[in-house]
């Protein structure tokens, strides 16, 4: 009977041990997740603003900022942005100074970046920049850089970011950095990097031009895309017999309009230097005036979207 009773009492105590500690494990994960989450209600006070600034967030949380001076306007952007995104920031400017490693901890990728990054010098060049700027260029940077660190006193990274919690299982965190503007001015170098579509084209027509040693030459190897040729834009043939505006067009429709001469989502007619499924953005457009259905028909992105992620996987 003694063996039986504490049997019992183990089968009892057991489980409901068990569900002491996943309760507890729930009530720690959601603690940690929530924790970086930013109040958006209420009052800020914020150091420097001239005037009254309103930030008013739609159902999605997406941020509409109102003030009376651009100087207000970037210092509560600066602030709204290191609510959403800090880590993102953060990530950047240790990417465009050579110093992700100092983030992400040991880590061969990161190093072989940092490694790359350095010697590109992008840090250093916006440093340059800077003395270069005018003074009310100078002054929008600095507002910005105030707003996002009121944002960041007195909060700890994992008030921050979840990602920085992620990071701290695997590596020591550092005291998270005050924004400084050029941390914003040195972001345009990678953007510039990313922008550079006619890289390939601007070294070749160099390399040609030390080779050759004449402009005109070099032109000739270069010549200029043929619009009257083969013009980037080209109407579609003229039709008598659309639906009407109400009738929605038919998916046949969609294909036909698609294909239209000109029209193939942005794969040749692009002009020079633009390699095929790089274009970026979109390339056309047809409206829902002619289509006759509720949306516009848009191309010339996916193939770019899909570029971008057979790279990145």
């Amino acid at each position: 009977m003694e063996g039986g009773s504490a049997l019992r009492k183990v089968l009892l105590i057991v489980p409901a041990v068990i569900v002491v500690l996943l309760v507890a494990a729930l009530v720690l994960g959601a603690s940690l997740v929530r924790r970086p989450l930013p109040d958006y209600a209420g009052t800020q006070r914020l150091d420097g603003l001239d005037a009254t600034v309103e930030v008013v967030r739609d159902e999605r949380g997406v941020p509409q900022i109102y003030a009376r001076t651009d100087a207000d306007l970037v210092r509560a952007q600066g602030y709204v942005h290191a609510q959403d995104r800090f880590f993102e920031m953060d990530y950047r400017r240790h990417v465009t100074a050579g110093r992700l490693s100092e983030l992400v901890g040991e880590n061969e990728a990161a190093l072989s970046a940092d490694l790359v990054i350095r010697t590109f010098g992008w840090r250093d060049v916006a440093e340059q920049e800077w003395d270069l700027l005018t003074d009310e260029s100078r002054a929008l940077y600095e507002a910005y850089a105030e707003g996002v660190n009121a944002y960041l006193r007195s909060r700890e990274a994992s008030e921050l970011g979840l990602e920085y919690t992620v990071l701290g299982t695997t590596t020591e965190l550092r005291d998270v950095e005050p924004w400084s503007p050029v941390d914003s001015l040195a972001w345009l170098k990678a953007m510039a990097w990313d922008l550079r579509g006619n890289y390939d084209a601007e070294l070749g027509r160099a390399s040609a031009l030390r080779t050759l040693g004449d402009v005109g030459r070099t032109e000739e190897l270069y010549p200029d895309y043929p619009y009257d040729a083969h013009a980037t834009i080209v109407a579609p043939p003229v039709q008598t017999d659309l639906p009407a505006a109400e009738e929605p067009a038919t998916g046949e429709g969609d294909n036909q309009a698609a294909a239209a001469p000109g029209h193939d989502g942005g794969r040749r007619d692009r002009g020079p230097g633009v390699a095929a499924g790089r274009a970026g953005g979109f390339g056309w457009v047809v409206g829902v005036d002619r289509l006759g259905q509720a949306d516009a028909l848009r191309a010339a992105g996916a193939d770019v979207v899909v570029k971008e992620l057979e790279e990145l996987l």
